[in-house]
Order: C-alpha cells, then sequence, then structure tokens
C-alpha cells in the first residue's frame, strides 16, 4: 500500500485551518496580506477584458424577462441614432438631385432668356392670394411671374410692397383663363392646345379637340399641360401648368371633349 508523504496529506487541512483563522482576525492584523492582493491583481487585470467579453459573447448578458443590458441598449440607440442620420442624409441627396433635375429643365425651357431667378419662403394666405416673402426691394412689381422649383407655373405677382408681395395663383376664382398646350409626347413633337379655366376647386378645366391625323398619339390621364400664352412673358412659356387629372365630355358639345387639369402635388 502506498502512503503520500506528510506533507501532502495535511495540506488541505491546514490550508481550510488558515483560512478560518485570518477570517476572525481583525482587520489591522491582516493588512500585511493586501500585498498578496496586490500581486495578483497584476496577473489578473490584463486578462478581465477578454475574460468578460468571451463570457459576454457565450452567455448573453440580458436579464431574465427580455430586459436588455445597458451594452445592448448603449448599441441599439447608436444604431437608431445612424439610421436616423442615414435616412435624412439620403432625404437630403433626394432633395438635392430633383432641385437640380428641375432647375437644369426651366434651363432647357428658356435658355436663350436672361432670368433672374428669386428663391423666396412663403408665409401663407391673405385670402386666396399667397403672401411670400419677398417685395419691390428685391426688383419684384406687378405681373411678376411666380413658380415653385423653376419650372412648375405657381401665379403671378398681384400686390407688392418692399417686403412681401401677394400672388395670385392660376388656379384661384379670380384668375383669368390661360392658353396651354398638352404634351402628348415626350420629345414635344404632338401637342394639343387649350384654354383652360380655374375652377375654384385647385384645378383648372378647357374644351379640347383631340386630333384625327393618323398616328397622333391618343389624349390620356397624366399627360403634362404647359403655358403656351402671348399674355404671358416669354420666359414663362412652356413653364409647366399641371397634369391631366381626367378628361370628360364637354358639357354642350357633344364633339369635343374637357380636360380637368391639376398642379402638381404640394405646389402651394
Amino acid at each position: 500500500m502506498n502512503h503520500q508523504p506528510a506533507i501532502v496529506r495535511w495540506s488541505m487541512p491546514l490550508t481550510v485551518t488558515a483560512l478560518l483563522v485570518f477570517t476572525l482576525l481583525p482587520v489591522r492584523c491582516t493588512s500585511r496580506l493586501q500585498w498578496f492582493s496586490e500581486q495578483a491583481e497584476v496577473v489578473i487585470a490584463p486578462i478581465e477584458a477578454p475574460i468578460t467579453r468571451l463570457t459576454n459573447w457565450v452567455i448573453p448578458t440580458t436579464s431574465v424577462g427580455g430586459l436588455e443590458s445597458d451594452e445592448e441598449r448603449s448599441l441599439r440607440t447608436e444604431l437608431e441614432r445612424v439610421q436616423t442620420q442615414l435616412y435624412r442624409e439620403r432625404e437630403i441627396n433626394r432633395q438635392l438631385t430633383t432641385l437640380v433635375d428641375q432647375l437644369q429643365r426651366g434651363a432647357n425651357l428658356t435658355p436663350d432668356i436672361d432670368v433672374r431667378q428669386i428663391h423666396r419662403p412663403r408665409i401663407g394666405f391673405s385670402g386666396e392670394l399667397l403672401v411670400v416673402r419677398s417685395g419691390t426691394d428685391d426688383g419684384l412689381h406687378r405681373n411678376t411671374v411666380a413658380v415653385v422649383d423653376a419650372v412648375q407655373l405657381l401665379g403671378r405677382v398681384s400686390v407688392a410692397d418692399t417686403r412681401t408681395c401677394k400672388v395670385l395663383p392660376i388656379t384661384s376664382d379670380t384668375a383669368l383663363p390661360i392658353m396651354a398646350t398638352v404634351m402628348l409626347d415626350n420629345n414635344g413633337q404632338y401637342q394639343l392646345r387649350c384654354l383652360l379655366s380655374p375652377v375654384g376647386n385647385g384645378t383648372l378645366r378647357g374644351a379640347i379637340t383631340p386630333s384625327s391625323e393618323p398616328g397622333f398619339p391618343e389624349l390620356s390621364p397624366g399627360m403634362e399641360v404647359r403655358l403656351l400664352d402671348d399674355q404671358w412673358p416669354r420666359h414663362a412659356q412652356m413653364l409647366v401648368v399641371g397634369t391631366i387629372l381626367r378628361i370628360e365630355n364637354a358639357p354642350n358639345q357633344p364633339l369635343r371633349r374637357q380636360i380637368i387639369v391639376q398642379q402638381n402635388t404640394g405646389c402651394i
């Protein structure tokens, strides 16, 4: 029968006894043991963070009941902030792209006419007139053409003072009828002239006679309508009036059709 050395047989009982004795000793008697604790910290501290991350990866720190930990909450908050910023940047990029396209289209409509564009915000409405924060100090006067996004026709300035002006929209009840043309194709090769009058509900209405020429495109809702009226300045010609909302039979004129034109959404 093999016998273990006495130091091996008695090491565990002696260790347990020593721990019990040190537990019962006053704090002043164990202060000298602080040195051993400091040496242990030197060994443990460098590996504490990696072990903690490994433990959290193996055993998630989310507490019972689905509540998220502080680290998860912080990560989720940061993710939501980045997503919000991303969506905001995408929207700004979309607006800038749209503005560039509209300005280019506006320049292509009247490339040989020197027009000074003044970008100003609207303040609100005064009856049927739209109040804009710009006036005679900026060179505006009665009958100055007002547009939205460079190509969408809004109306004409009715009254102007030094700092503000009031614009009468083309869809207002008191606005005069306008001559326009329907763009039947993207190239502008096929067009139909019409006289549009405001209805009062944000739309314009006018009789139109479809062409009987062979190969002429058929009139349909969604087609673009542009200004072509000698009573308006040259630089206003071919500005967008709106799109055809629907086509109806003209009252008391069975051989003619009637179109309802609506300005682009968000024009005012």
